[in-house]
Order: C-alpha cells, then structure tokens, then sequence
C-alpha cells in the first residue's frame, strides 16, 4: 500500500522538483529553502537599518556567503518572509534598489569594476536611462558618442575617443555623480544597495578603499555589501585608515555550517518533493560528516542521490550504503569538474601522493592547521615511503598548490572546500604503491 501511495505522488512530484530539491549550481534564493543562518541574517538585517557603514560576509568557500547575499538583496527589497521564518523581530519593510554582481577574474581593477556596475542591465544600466542627468553622466563616458549604454568600454567604443573622455572625467566621479543622481531621484526610499560577490576574485582592487570612502562622504544612502574572504577586508584598512569605520559593526564572518544547519538543508529538500525519496538517519548523519560544515557538498551528494533514485524508482528512504555508492558516482562522472580535475592535478599518477593528501585531509585540527608529524605516522602506516616528500610536491604549483606551509611542520589547505572533496572522495589508485614511488 504504502509503495502503492509513492507511485501516485511521482504523478504530483515532477522531475524538475526533484532536480531542484538540491542546488549546487547556484545559491539559494528561495527563502524556504534557505537553512539556519539565524544570527548572521539577523545582523545583515540590522545593517541594512543602519544609517552609514557597509556590509561585507566574508568565509570560506563553499559555506553559503552568495546564498545569504542573495537573502540580503531579498530583505532589502521589502521581502520579510525569511526573518518571519527565523522569528527576527521586524516592524518595517525596507526599500532599496539592489543591485548584484558576482566579480569573476575577468574584473581587473577598480576602475573595471565601477564600469561593469554602470553598464550591466542587471547592475544599473536599467535605471540610468530613467533619469536624464544620470543618462547625460554616462554619455561623458564615451565622449558624447551615440552608443547604447551596454556597449560602454566594450569592444565597439573607439579607442581614443574612449581614453580621451576618460582623462577628462575620470571614470570614479561619473560613478559617483550617477549614484548621486539615482539617489536624488528618490528611486528607492531606503537607498541603493550594491552587492559585489566573488570580491577576492579581483586582480588589483587597489583604490576601493578610497572609493568607499568618496561615497560615504558624497552618497549618505549608498551601501556596499562586498562578499569574499576575510583577508579583503584587512587589505581594505591597511589601504585607507579611515576604512575600519566604513565597516564597523557590519562584518559578518560566516563560519562553516553546524550540523543541525546542515541536516536542515536536507529536511527542506525532501519536503520539496513531499518526501518522495528521503534519507534515513544513518545516510544523513554521513552525508553531514562528508559535509564538513559545506552546505554545497550536501547538495552535491543530495542532488546526486535524488536524481539517481528518482530514476531508478527507489522511491524510499536512502540508506549510508546509497551514499556512497553516489559519491563514486561523484567522482567517476565528474559531477563537480573543477574540484575533480584539482583532486587529479594534486595526485597525479602517484598512490603514495594521493594517501598522503587523504591522510591530510583527514587531520585538520579545529583551527585549520595540519601538523604533520602526526599525518606522517598514519601514511606510513598505510605503506608511504618517506611522506614528507609528497607533502612539498602539494605545495608547488605542479601540483595545484593546495598546501600552504605556516611554519615548521605545520600546514593548512588553501582551499576548505577542496580539503573536503578530498576528505569524501573515494580513493582514484586502489591498488599498492609501486615500489619506484
């Protein structure tokens, strides 16, 4: 009767939902699927009420920064239903426009990011052309050619017209002076709010500390939420001494997920499909170990899970055998091919490499740090030769670079991310090491 009940709801239930119940691919937007976060969301919201000061989330990858960004954008444009759901206190609906970019290494400066915030239809290329005195701001730009706002700096702007128009008005007061007429125009009550994802990707952003201060000074409700790693802000204040000020009380250090965040993110996604397939105690309590406090490894295997089970008519509880047949599967088809083709660059064609790395990944203390005399009894154990040899090779760049030295005898991955993919993927060599290695 009750698989009678399962084969009825798979009428109700679409592919499409069971793709969708996990999202590695993107960050989440939809409030209902958002998990935990309670106090950061919290502090983001207080930010946003805050007069003056910037927002910045900074962590490691792979924790969640863009999905809370996201919430963020959400919050500010009067949409309360996730502080509804987290019980945050709130008595008014905010109103800003809020725009969103995610840098890429593509942005090489300062300079270059101001200009793609200016010419992106999604940033504010939109709403330039709504106010004439922001339009005629935009036109000093290209030195009164008549292009459309998307092709500014872009390949179809002459050259030396282009340069000539930018030594006459630098490319920082016409972002400034357009902000100011956007503002002026009372296009949002509560200001504009700029989201800038992905910030460490940046080459050079030597001068955004001047510019946050330039529009603190000239653009009262103007707020800049960046996201990266904490090491951005630090070289924020170093660059300007006032740039402490600009954040203060407002950086948000998100930390790796807890395991009730974690197994909530799993609960929230076999409730999308009314639980048409769902995991036992046993596969979610391993699912969150493999996890590591990453949300996007337990959408990784999640959604790996559900699309192979989904086809496969197992529509039942997943035991921790399930798992880990889905994590080879991970692997063998290169469901995530950066982290994948790291794991290779890292271990190459070398076993021995690929123990010492595993056993790495598998000792990193609370504070991040490996200390390898202890990682070099277990590899030894396990048939390793001289480990310490493996573990300089994964410092260079041949090998991907992924170890980073401290100091004597002491490591850590530069990547908690990748430290996690390779703490839960399956061995590559299953056969001894060779005696040459």
């Amino acid at each position: 009767m009750k698989q009678k009940n399962k084969l009825k709801m798979t009428q109700v239930v679409t592919l499409k939902q069971t793709e969708n119940a996990f999202v590695p691919a993107k960050e989440i937007s939809d409030p209902k699927k958002f998990a935990g976060r309670g106090e950061y969301v919290r502090d983001a919201y207080l930010a946003l009420m805050s007069e003056g000061g910037n927002i910045a989330i900074v962590g490691n990858r792979g924790i969640g920064k863009s999905s809370l960004a996201r919430q963020i954008i959400k919050i500010s444009q009067g949409d309360n239903e996730l502080l509804s759901k987290l019980n945050i206190h709130h008595d008014e609906k905010l109103d800003y426009l809020s725009v969103y970019l995610a840098c890429g290494n593509s942005i090489q400066n300062t300079e270059q990011l101001m200009e793609r915030l200016l010419t992106t239809r999604a940033c504010l290329a939109e709403w330039i052309y709504e106010i004439p005195s922001a339009s005629k701001e935009i036109s000093k730009l290209t030195g009164g050619a008549n292009i459309g706002v998307a092709k500014i700096g872009g390949d179809d702007t002459d050259e030396s017209t282009k340069n000539a128009a930018l030594q006459k008005h630098s490319i920082e007061s016409v972002f400034i002076n357009v902000l100011y007429d956007l503002q002026k125009s009372s296009v949002a009550k509560n200001g504009i709010l700029i989201v800038i994802d992905e910030f460490d990707q940046i080459v050079d952003p030597t001068g955004f500390a001047s510019l946050l201060k330039s529009c603190a000074t000239n653009l009262p409700y103007l707020k800049f939420c960046i996201i990266g790693v904490a090491q951005d802000i630090h070289n924020l204040m170093k660059e300007h001494q006032s740039a402490d000020r600009l954040f203060a009380g407002s950086v948000i250090n998100l930390p790796s997920m807890n395991d009730d965040e974690l197994e909530e993110i799993i609960n929230n996604a076999e409730l999308s499909i009314n639980n048409l397939i769902s995991f036992n105690d046993d596969a979610k309590r391993r699912i969150i170990t493999l996890a590591n406090g990453h949300p996007y490894i337990v959408h990784l295997i999640g959604k790996q899970a559900f699309r192979s089970a989904y086809f496969e008519g197992r529509y039942e509880e997943l035991n921790e055998d399930y798992v880990d047949e889905v994590l080879k599967s991970i692997a063998e088809k290169e469901a995530d091919p950066v982290l994948e083709g790291r794991y290779k660059k890292a271990v190459a064609s070398s076993r021995s490499r690929e123990t010492v790395l595993k056993v790495l990944s598998s000792n990193v203390r609370t504070d991040g740090e490996i200390y390898t005399t202890d990682a070099y009894k277990l590899a030894i154990e396990q048939d390793v030769d001289n480990p310490s040899q493996y573990v300089g090779h994964l410092v260079t760049e041949e090998y991907g670079a992924e170890l980073v030295k401290l100091r004597d005898k002491h490591y850590r991955f530069k990547d908690s991310l990748f430290q996690t993919y390779v703490r839960a993927r399956p061995i590559l060599f299953t056969q001894p090491n060779p005696a040459s290695e």
